[in-house]
């Protein structure tokens, strides 16, 4: 689909494809549909064609407490056709973000299946890459009330590591997740590290804001964003599919799932020890 770039032809049919396993899974659909269009307002040379993008979001209700909301983002869109590297100009981003889109489905089949106590919001989020519209239109324009959204679990890049380790980071921001991430690492089939979420920690080392879960965090809403450290083929045409790392992926997505059961079943109201912004 030529690199997903924000307002591509590519873009438009990842939507529609991702749509349509929404709709076939049997997620419900919250106002304004299944597909929520996203203003682009940019300025910049490479935006400047591009009018809109699209969230596709589907939701499963909660058995106990439906009116309350775990969301769970993982971006659709990559960079697109551009400068070309040993002859190859399509940045296909296999790893960033086509693994946290497909575990995104893969969660939503799942929970459809095995239902939640509280509702979950599944959203493809587009425009990640050029300045993260799909996330801030989602909670500048919310489907539901953001006190309503007691967390935010953000997928990108959880496809390959070669030293078998994912990162959670959030509770550097929201202690009270810390207790429900160290015992999801305890039984987690790959090494799961609390990180990279403390500004002190050095420059680059907080990823805070550089995923869709900076959006919400910008909103106050707790967070915990599961992806690995930045590898060779890092926005680099080279991220190829065939790179990926099937045993350490399906771990990934095994613990993600792993933490979202332990937190719908025991929930923690981590708003109220936030460490700020």
């Amino acid at each position: 689909m030529a690199g997903r770039a924000i307002g591509s032809l590519g873009s438009a049919k990842t939507r529609d494809f991702l749509a349509a396993w929404f709709d076939a899974i049997g997620l419900a659909t919250i106002a304004p549909g299944r597909v929520h269009k996203v203003a682009v307002t940019s300025t910049s040379a490479r935006l400047k064609s591009v009018q809109w993008g699209a969230n596709v979001v589907g939701v499963v209700k909660g058995t106990g407490h439906p009116d309350q909301y775990i969301v769970i983002t993982a971006h659709y869109d990559h960079l697109g056709i551009g400068r070309a590297v040993n002859g190859d100009s399509i940045y296909n981003g296999a790893d960033d973000n086509a693994s946290g889109t497909a575990a995104l489905v893969t969660l939503a089949k799942y929970f459809y299946r095995h239902a939640p106590v509280h509702s979950l919001i599944f959203a493809a989020v587009d425009g990640e890459e050029s300045g993260m519209w799909g996330s801030r239109a989602f909670v500048s324009t919310p489907v539901v009330p953001l006190e309503q959204i007691m967390l935010n679990v953000n997928l990108d890049m959880i496809g390959r590591n070669v030293n078998n380790e994912l990162y959670a980071a959030g509770p550097g921001k929201y202690p009270l997740l810390t207790p429900l991430l160290e015992a999801t690492s305890e039984c987690a089939p790959l090494r799961l590290t609390i990180g990279h979420d403390r500004g002190s920690a050095g420059p680059g080392n907080d990823w805070t804001g550089q995923s869709d879960q900076g959006s919400f965090h910008a909103k106050g809403i707790p967070f915990v964003y599961f992806g690995e450290e930045d590898h060779p083929d890092y926005h680099r045409p080279s991220d190829h599919a065939d790179k990926l790392m099937p045993g350490f992926y399906l771990a990934a997505v095994q613990t993600v799932a792993d933490f979202v059961r332990r937190f719908d079943a025991a929930p923690v109201d981590a708003r109220v020890a936030g460490a700020g912004r």
